[in-house]
C-alpha cells in the first residue's frame, strides 16, 4: 500500500479530482477495478472515488494524481504489478500508454527499432541507427524516412532529433528487454505493436533500416557517441559555433550526397565499407588525442 509522504505539509501536497481520475482511466484504457489492483487497493476503491463529486485528500488521492501527471510513475506500476489484472486488461492499458508513438513517424521508425534488435540498445545506439537511415533514405529514395530536421540542442547533447532524445526519457518506447523478461509479454502485447508498425513502414524503408541494425550491431558505446559528435560537427561546425544549430532535410541531403558520392556507396551494400573506415578514423583520432593528453599530464 502507498505511503503516506513524511515531512510534505497539506498544502505542498496535490491530490486528484473527479474529473482527472475520470481522464486518466481514460488515457490509460484501465478500468475502475483493474486501476484498484494494480494499485494493491480494495477493489471498490477507484470505484468509489470515480462516483465522488469532491475525492478525499488523503494518501489514495495523492498517489492517484501522481499517475495522472507522469506516465513514468504508471508505466512502472503496470509492469511490476501486471500479475494483479489479467492478461487483456494489462494489454490495452500497454498499448494506450504507447499509443504516442503510432501518431509520430520518427517514433514509429524508433519503436521498430528497438522491436527488431536482438538486443537492448543505448540512446545513442538508437540515434546512430536513425540517422544513418535518414541520411540513406534521402540518397536512395531521394525523400525522407521521416520529417524531423536534423537539431541538436543543448539539452540532449549530440543528439540528432529532439522528439526521440525526449522520448526515450520519458519511456515513451515499449523496449520488452528493458521492461522484462516475460514471455507472455512478447506474444500478447509484441503482437500487437508490430502490425501497426509494418503498416507505417514501407519495404524500402525497412530494408534500410534492418540493414543499419545490423551494421550496427558490431560496435560499442563509444563508437556511437563518437560517431554523433563527428557528424554534429560535420553539419553545424563546433559546438561553440552559431552559424548553423539546425539543419533541413534537403541540407543534409546535400552534404552526405557529397559525402556518399566521393566514397563511392551507389547502394546500400556499399555502405559498409564506407562506415567502417569512418569509424575506424574517428578510433584511431580519439586514441592519438588521448594519448597526448595522458603524455602532457605526465
Amino acid at each position: 500500500m502507498y505511503s503516506k509522504p513524511e515531512g510534505k505539509s497539506m498544502s505542498n501536497r496535490n491530490f486528484i479530482t473527479r474529473e482527472q481520475l475520470l481522464d486518466l482511466m481514460r488515457k490509460y484504457n484501465i478500468g475502475k477495478k483493474p486501476l484498484s489492483r494494480l494499485l494493491g487497493w480494495g477493489e471498490t476503491t477507484v470505484l468509489l472515488y470515480s462516483s465522488m463529486d469532491d475525492i478525499p485528500h488523503n494518501e489514495y488521492s495523492e498517489r492517484l494524481y501522481q499517475l495522472y501527471t507522469d506516465k513514468c510513475s504508471f508505466l512502472d506500476l503496470l509492469i511490476k504489478n501486471m500479475d494483479r489484472i489479467t492478461d487483456v486488461a494489462f494489454r490495452k492499458s500497454i498499448i494506450a500508454v504507447h499509443k504516442p508513438i503510432f501518431e509520430n513517424r520518427i517514433l514509429s521508425v524508433a519503436q521498430y527499432i528497438l522491436d527488431r534488435s536482438k538486443s537492448g540498445i543505448s540512446q545513442a545506439h538508437l540515434e546512430v541507427i536513425l540517422m544513418w537511415a535518414q541520411i540513406l533514405s534521402l540518397k536512395f529514395y531521394d525523400r525522407p524516412m521521416f520529417d524531423d530536421i536534423y537539431q541538436p540542442s543543448k539539452g540532449n547533447g549530440n543528439s540528432p532529433y529532439r522528439t526521440v532524445a525526449e522520448g526515450f526519457r520519458d519511456k515513451v518506447f515499449f523496449n520488452f528487454r528493458e521492461f522484462h523478461n516475460k514471455q507472455e509479454m512478447e506474444n500478447n502485447v509484441g503482437e500487437a505493436f508490430r502490425p501497426q508498425l509494418k503498416k507505417l513502414l514501407s519495404k524500402g524503408d525497412t530494408e534500410i533500416i534492418d540493414h543499419m541494425i545490423e551494421f550496427f550491431s558490431w560496435y560499442g558505446e563509444k563508437a556511437f557517441t563518437s560517431l554523433l559528435a563527428a557528424e554534429r560537427y560535420r553539419i553545424c561546425g563546433p559546438v561553440s559555433s552559431k552559424t548553423r544549430r539546425s539543419a533541413s532535410n534537403d541540407m543534409i541531403k546535400k552534404i552526405y550526397n557529397e559525402v556518399l558520392d566521393q566514397a563511392k556507396v551507389k547502394k546500400l551494400k556499399d555502405f559498409d565499407s564506407f562506415m567502417s573506415k569512418r569509424i575506424e578514423a574517428l578510433r584511431k583520432k580519439i586514441f592519438t588525442v588521448e594519448t597526448q593528453n595522458e603524455t602532457g599530464n605526465e
